[in-house]
């Protein structure tokens, strides 16, 4: 059974430092005895928890579900014009489940989206500070040079700050330049930006892995839960 503190931040009552504040302050019952321990293990499907007074509900399970993006489609939970969102995409039965697009993936690109309700994986898996890498697969309409490779090594000026060094490496599919370029940081509509200011804007632009998430054969607009390994995985 998970601690009571952690119980109250994963039902969204404030930051760990305020519950425990409101645990240590007397403000917390457990079938109406006052806890002040916040190590205190409960179970929120049983347990009758309130704090300051009012019921704790119990926090939803967590639920992870990678899709394929299509083009023109925007990767938010809804749309005030009313433009397709990556929600839309979700299978029925988890539409209902708040789940939301982990990062973003600008309307022109396409490929791997991680949905999910677990804010703290979001969390890891997003933030640069963790250095988790997200890898990209783009067309161009004419090739990277030696020096366009070492300036994307090396890091490119966007916005008055250089980028985090990108590995690229060049693989063949028939006739067209293909590269793999791969990101530890994730600033708005980063690769396409980075290609661009060195007069090479992608005409491709797919992400095919989120740290160890592959999308694999995911036909564009099909979704599918992680397997119990891919989210061993991810979470290690």
């Amino acid at each position: 059974m998970p601690p009571l503190l952690r119980v109250l931040t994963g039902a969204g009552l404030g930051p760990r430092r305020a519950c425990f504040r409101l645990i240590a302050d007397g403000k917390v019952t457990v079938n109406g005895e006052t806890v002040t321990q916040s190590t205190r293990d409960v179970d929120p499907a049983v347990d009758v928890i309130e704090a300051d007074g009012r019921r704790v509900a119990a926090p939803e399970p967590h639920v992870y579900v990678k899709l394929n993006k299509p083009a023109g489609v925007l990767s938010a939970v809804t749309d005030a014009r009313g433009r397709p969102t990556v929600t839309g995409l979700l299978p029925s039965e988890y539409r209902g489940l708040r789940l939301f697009p982990v990062g973003r993936l600008d309307m022109d690109s396409t490929g791997l989206v991680l949905m999910t309700n677990d804010g703290g994986l979001a969390y890891r898996l997003m933030h640069p500070s963790y250095g988790y890498e997200k890898e990209y697969h783009v067309v161009l309409k004419s090739p990277l040079t030696e020096a366009d490779i070492r300036e994307l090594v090396e890091g490119v000026l966007l916005d008055g700050q250089r980028t985090a060094p990108a590995r690229v490496a060049r693989f063949s599919e028939g006739s067209a330049l293909r590269y793999a370029v791969t990101l530890a940081e994730g600033r708005k509509r980063q690769v396409r930006r980075m290609l661009a200011s060195l007069g090479k804007p992608p005409t491709v632009l797919e992400r095919v892995r989120i740290h160890t998430l592959r999308l694999g054969t995911l036909a564009p607009g099909e979704a599918a839960p992680l397997s119990a390994e891919e989210l061993e995985a991810l979470r290690a």
